[in-house]
């Protein structure tokens, strides 16, 4: 029973691909692995401009990103479907630090029993400028981004990131 609901979802997925390559893609759903590692949700106007939301799993919390993102067109050895997008936003969510109590083992290993971890309120801005590729055969975008933010969490803590570099895989509706 179960290999015949299988066999059948397959089915179902490569027809409804077959039927949506000619589409014009302006939804896209998918996932961004990174720093951030989450789901992200895009919609593109027909000028190339894009609203991206993020639902992002990092530091042992969640957040929620939002960005608005400009498209250019890159035409590189006759490549179509390729685009640079770039822009920025904002996020809040909640992450978790620790207090960095100094007690470590001989072998100099920190153990989180001896860190004072704390769970609270985060928001920050975000910039991001990235290379996206639709396939023309299939309903699929490829992208990597870089993603610079600076955060505000805790009582008095902020904190600069301008290492969450991502890789997205995408299905275009």
């Amino acid at each position: 029973m179960r290999l015949l609901i299988k066999s059948a979802l397959l089915i179902i997925l490569a027809m409804w691909i077959y039927q949506a390559e000619a589409q014009e893609r302006i939804k896209q759903a998918g996932f961004r692995f990174g720093n951030t590692t989450g789901f992200t949700a895009r919609f593109v106007t027909e000028e190339n401009f894009a609203l991206e939301g993020i639902l992002g799993f990092r530091n042992g919390g969640i957040q929620l990103y939002g960005l608005f993102e400009a498209r250019k067109p890159l035409y590189l050895n006759r490549v179509d479907n390729m685009f640079l997008y770039f822009g920025g936003g904002a996020h809040f969510g909640y992450v978790r630090w620790n207090e960095y109590d100094k007690y470590y083992d001989p072998y100099h290993n920190y153990y989180d029993d001896y860190y004072n971890w704390h769970y609270g309120f985060a928001a920050g801005i975000d910039g991001i400028l990235g290379i996206e590729y639709s396939f023309e055969s299939a309903p699929i975008s490829l992208a990597v981004d870089f993603k610079p933010f600076l955060e505000f969490y805790g009582p008095f803590l902020m904190k600069v990131n301008f290492w969450d570099f991502g890789f997205h895989v995408r299905y275009n509706f």
